[in-house]
């Protein structure tokens, strides 16, 4: 039985006739699926004669109500075996007679029946008079499936027996010939090349018959023949290479160890040999712990021992080399030749690969500057800490330390007296540190203490205290940086934490929540935070959220609030943003526009601002509505105007909506001109030669304002509602409105008042010379419909 399994032939035999079975099987399953369609067509036929013919004697029958000749033709058609059931029904459906078939004995289960004949049900037939028309009811005949499948199966079992034998013949002859033309062959050949395979000098006999001289077989044996003669050649070949590769292995560059299963050294190569110096040739046989240490040696037997011959290990150790221990990576695998299990050690020195990932370690993990841990190495340990060293009852603590007015010495000295400075700040600090604290620095001017391992929260916090009056005692230290002395002084925020669910992140956030409120009090000072502080700091994150928001689903709207004469008539208005939130109604310009600013969105609200009050300023021109002395005052923020490119998205505005440079009025705040005085008048004097109107807002309230007066290329002064609203009630402020009034008639600058919400109010800035309002007196801001409908029209027009 091991022979014939081992047979070609055997195999060849059995695999011809098994795919024979199965062609054949599946050759007649796809006869009977085609017989099965067939034959369904033959009984639809079959059972629609059968009603074709009874149809009109049972019609006349149960017309006449003769249930015994109804009985008989039903009786006649229950003796062909393939009928089941005959029911006829009366006109009003119901079974008037019928009749069952007495057959019991199948050869073959309804399941089998209904699966080869799933969609045969029933045959139905109306049962109509024609002479009289009448309907008299319906003819259902019922098919007997077991004995149609049974037909069905006898016909073509005969069809499968034949095509059964057929292929199985077919398959025989088919295995005889392969044996004789292949089979008989090969074992012609195997059995030289068993007589001849320990004598390589043995010439081939000849051994195959003519008809085999020119085909694959001849071919083979030639190709045998001469693959014979060239074995000697080979082995010399072999020979040569084998001293070849001994000879590339002693100038590898890495050391190469080869060891027996015993873990002993067999071989060194060159680099090996250089690497232990002297104790090289006391090595050899010996063990090879004694080049590495035990955790490595140990290491290694425990893979050789588990490990696959094909699964090489990569590890990092030391050797122990002639002068000293060499960082090196070991790649170890081991081979099995002829039963001999031989294990290969290449052993490269990573010295200079180590010196250069501490390096990057360096870089990634410590600040170039101040040689201090940097963010993601603090981050790294607060995280550390708080998986792995917390203890129960154990607090930690984050103190970020950020330097006042550094960024002015910075700026008045520059980045090298800063940096200086940020070294000697970092020198000093560094005296507070101990092995539970860890000093940082954070980025720019920022540091930070990471404090573990605190007991007793009451001892914490007066421990933080006197920490923190440390710290800013050191900041506030007088410095000399390349003979200049400078005072600084620094803002402290600090968190407290205990337990085990707390992020970084959120020590972090909480840290520069409280280093934030300590900047708010005044600076020079320190704060621990409070929950109270998350809360404000979450209202401002939700603030930011809704304000971008409003900007993506456009939720702003212009108002527009008219200016007027001493005669009460129309001469422009003022552009006002109105932001309805939907869920807290109106939001005051007061509460969103400086966190715009501070978020940069104010460059983007502001351009929305020009787009849309242009836009309808043009459109009321066209319309007649708006006269081109009249201006729209548009509110320009200390951030869009010192953008870059301010001017050309200005002109490009009023050239998209034709209007006319006249009819704009930007109004800038007093203070925005403290920032860079030298760009902003640059800028403004620009302006003035576009043809388009300035105005200084809010004055009074700022700085310079002679000095403003005096430079400045502006058309027009607001004066502060702050100071009319007391005009009449506070003699300082009537000062000062009548000095600021003076002041733009000495210098040939309109003033208007703004805030005006009484007559009294009216009536005196017109006998102290100002002629010019805004305010509720006249009218809130509108949409822009009732301007139209209720200033435009409602007010005397200039």
């Amino acid at each position: 039985m091991g022979r014939l399994s081992r047979s070609l032939f055997i195999k060849q035999a059995v695999l011809t006739l098994t795919l024979a079975v199965v062609l054949s099987l599946l050759s007649s399953f796809v006869q009977v699926l085609e017989g099965i369609s067939t034959e369904k067509q033959n009984i639809n036929r079959f059972f629609g004669d059968i009603l074709t013919i009874v149809e009109k004697p049972i019609a006349e029958a149960t017309f006449r109500l003769d249930k015994t000749f109804i009985k008989q033709q039903i009786d006649s058609l229950l003796l062909n075996p393939s009928v089941a059931r005959v029911e006829v029904k009366d006109e009003s459906g119901k079974v008037f007679v019928s009749g069952q078939s007495t057959q019991t004995h199948f050869f073959l289960s309804q399941s089998t029946a209904d699966f080869l004949l799933p969609d045969l049900s029933s045959y139905h037939r109306s049962l109509i008079l024609r002479k009289p028309y009448f309907k008299a009811g319906q003819l259902i005949i019922w098919p007997e499936k077991q004995v149609l499948a049974e037909n069905f199966l006898i016909k073509h079992a005969s069809i499968l027996m034949y095509n059964l034998v057929k292929d199985l013949l077919f398959a025989f002859i088919i295995s005889v010939f392969f044996y004789f033309l292949i089979t008989h062959p090969l074992e012609r050949l195997t059995q030289v090349f068993t007589s001849i395979e320990e004598d390589l000098d043995r010439p081939f006999p000849d051994i195959l018959s003519r008809r085999h001289r020119l085909d694959e077989f001849g071919r083979l044996y030639v190709s045998f023949a001469r693959l014979w003669q060239k074995l000697k050649k080979t082995k010399d070949e072999l020979e040569r290479s084998y001293t070849h590769s001994i000879a590339v292995i002693e100038h590898a560059a890495d050391g190469i160890l080869l060891l027996d299963q015993d873990f002993k050294v067999v071989y060194l190569n060159a680099a090996a040999r250089t690497m232990l110096g002297e104790q090289a040739k006391s090595t050899l046989s010996q063990s090879a712990q004694k080049v590495l240490d035990d955790e490595t040696f140990n290491t290694i037997k425990r893979h050789i021992d588990t490990m696959p011959s094909d699964m090489p290990l990569t590890l990092e150790t030391l050797f122990k080399g002639a002068d000293k221990d060499i960082p090196v990576e070991i790649h170890l695998a081991q081979f099995d030749l002829q039963g001999k299990v031989e294990i290969l050690l290449l052993v490269r020195d990573v010295t200079e690969r180590i010196e250069a990932q501490e390096h990057i370690h360096q870089l990634a993990y410590y600040d170039p500057l101040t040689k201090l841990p940097n963010r993601q190495l603090l981050m790294d340990k607060i995280d550390d800490y708080l998986n792995h060293d917390i203890q129960e009852g154990q607090f930690g603590a984050l103190i970020l330390i950020d330097l006042d007015r550094f960024s002015t010495i910075n700026d008045a000295l520059g980045h090298n007296v800063g940096d200086k400075l940020l070294i000697r700040v970092a020198e000093e600090l560094s005296l507070l540190e101990r092995d539970s604290i860890v000093l940082a620095r954070m980025g720019g001017d920022e540091f930070a203490f990471f404090v573990m391992g605190m007991d007793k929260q009451t001892e914490v916090e007066a421990f933080i205290k006197a920490f923190a009056q440390k710290v800013l005692v050191l900041c506030a230290t007088s410095q000399e940086i390349d003979q200049h002395s400078m005072h600084i002084s620094a803002s402290i925020g600090v968190v407290l934490f205990s337990g085990e669910n707390w992020q970084v992140e959120t020590i972090v956030k909480q840290a520069d929540t409280a280093l934030y409120r300590a900047k708010e009090s005044g600076r020079n000072t320190y704060v621990i935070y409070e929950n109270t502080m998350q809360a404000i700091s979450d209202l401002r994150l939700e603030k930011e959220k809704s304000l971008h928001r409003a900007i993506e689903l456009g939720l702003f709207e212009l108002y527009y609030q008219p200016q007027v004469n001493n005669l009460g008539e129309l001469i422009g208005a003022e552009a006002l943003i109105r932001w309805n939130d939907g869920e807290q109604g109106f939001i005051s310009p007061n509460d969103f526009i400086p966190l715009a600013e501070e978020l940069g969105l104010i460059v983007d609200i502001g351009s929305w601002v020009m787009d849309t009050a242009f836009s309808q300023v043009s459109k009321w021109l066209e319309e007649g509505v708006w006269f081109p002395s009249w201006r729209i005052s548009i509110n320009v923020s200390p951030v869009q105007f010192q953008q870059y490119g301010f001017l050309a998205m200005l002109k490009e505005k009023i050239d998209k909506y034709q209007l006319p440079t006249s009819c704009v009025d930007l109004e800038i705040t007093e203070n925005m001109l403290l920032t860079d005085l030298e760009s902003s008048l640059e800028k403004m004097n620009l302006i003035r030669e576009m043809g388009v109107h300035l105005s200084v807002d809010d004055f009074g309230t700022g700085y310079s304002s002679l000095k403003y007066l005096k430079i400045l290329p502006i058309n027009r002064l607001k004066i502060d509602q702050s100071f009319v609203r007391d005009l009449l009630s506070d003699k300082g402020n009537e000062a000062i409105v009548f000095s600021i009034i003076a002041l733009s008639k000495a210098f040939n600058v309109s003033v208007l008042a703004e805030g005006v919400e009484s007559v009294a109010q009216f009536e005196r800035l017109q006998e102290i010379g100002c002629y010019f309002y805004q305010g509720y007196l006249f009218s809130r801001p509108v949409s822009s419909s009732q301007f139209v409908n209720e200033c435009v029209h409602g007010l005397k027009m200039n």
